[in-house]
């Protein structure tokens, strides 16, 4: 990561990004040298997505219902399958292998009051008043795949995994009292994408990060604590991770480059539950139905241990066992 960041040029590097990708509405916040910088439309709450784990994760932090399990359940190391509280297949067990399913039972401790938990232990202490559960009067809905609107109820059981609305003002809010507090929120749990992973966040290169993905959004909230650095990005389509590459980059917030693993002998399909990844000739091929709105979404990007976003980062932590889409899956062909 550069020491200089282009904080003035925010704007014109959103623009720039929405120009290249074709996405309607983008908004992003910068916070840096003391003073935060908007671009896009910044006032207006889009969801989030699995950004909000890491609320979940400093809610339950805040409630004093931390153990060992809910530690595993909220790292992603309690073998779980994405969706079911269920076993990973034999050939994945004991990997890390990323899981909505661990995060709506880590939550359950709050016997059945999750998102007012969220409200009193988080939002309203923190002077969150633009993030909620419930839909925004003004929210960006999500762009689908040929253009369709995404519709914008959520069930209520997987609001722990995703549920939240939020603006980049308080996203970049939110993510400056990480910058000063719960550093055990923050400590490494496991390995996994060239990366390490904590509770509710990614963590590498002294950068805390998570991305969201879910019916029409994609969404960035990235950290530098040490710095009090934080970047917000938030889009209204299945496309919008190039825009949050492109901002990303050209505000030289990206990992150091560093050298890619061998990937010889690793061509071939991967599935599990309804996700499905084929790799082939350097390519990686993904697909899958998105489990709030129903739609078959597929993406294509090129195959690699290092890429900018989490995202696009796959590994091969067995013979016969590829890590994509975050997912561990077994071969299938």
């Amino acid at each position: 990561m550069g020491s200089a960041i282009p904080q003035e040029g925010l704007a014109e590097i959103v623009r720039e990004a929405q120009s290249r990708t074709g996405v309607s509405v983008v908004a992003a916040a910068l916070h840096g040298d003391g003073r935060t910088t908007f671009a896009g439309e910044h006032e207006r709450p889009f969801r989030v997505a699995s950004i909000t784990k890491s609320f979940t994760a400093t809610a339950l932090s805040l409630a004093g219902l931390l153990d060992d399990r809910r530690r595993a359940l909220l790292s992603h190391t309690a073998g779980y399958r994405p969706e079911r509280p269920e076993p990973l297949p034999p050939e994945c067990a004991g990997l890390w292998s990323y899981s909505n399913a661990g995060y709506r039972e880590a939550a359950s401790a709050f016997d059945g009051a999750y998102s007012e938990a969220v409200r009193e232990l988080v939002l309203e202490p923190l002077g969150l008043r633009r993030t909620s559960f419930e839909i925004p009067d003004d929210a960006v809905f999500g762009t689908l795949p040929g253009g369709a609107v995404a519709d914008p109820t959520y069930p209520v059981e997987r609001r722990p995994a995703g549920g939240l609305w939020s603006t980049v003002g308080d996203l970049v809010e939110y993510g400056r009292t990480h910058c000063q507090e719960w550093e055990h929120l923050h400590r490494p749990v496991a390995d996994a994408l060239g990366a390490q992973y904590a509770l509710g966040w990614w963590v590498r290169d002294g950068m805390l990060e998570h991305e969201g993905s879910i019916g029409g959004f994609q969404s960035l909230l990235k950290v530098v604590p040490e710095r009090e650095v934080v970047l917000a990005v938030l889009t209204n389509s299945w496309r919008g991770s190039g825009v949050i590459r492109h901002v990303v980059e050209d505000l030289r917030l990206a990992p150091p480059p560093v050298q890619t693993p061998d990937l010889a002998d690793v061509d071939g399909t991967y599935s599990l539950d309804g996700l499905d990844a084929v790799v082939a000739r350097g390519t990686v091929t993904e697909s899958e139905t998105d489990p709030v709105t129903g739609t078959r979404v597929e993406r294509r990007y090129r195959l690699s241990t290092t890429a900018t976003l989490m995202t696009w980062r796959s590994d091969f932590p067995r013979p016969d066992v590829a890590r994509v889409g975050w997912v561990a899956l077994p071969r299938a062909g």
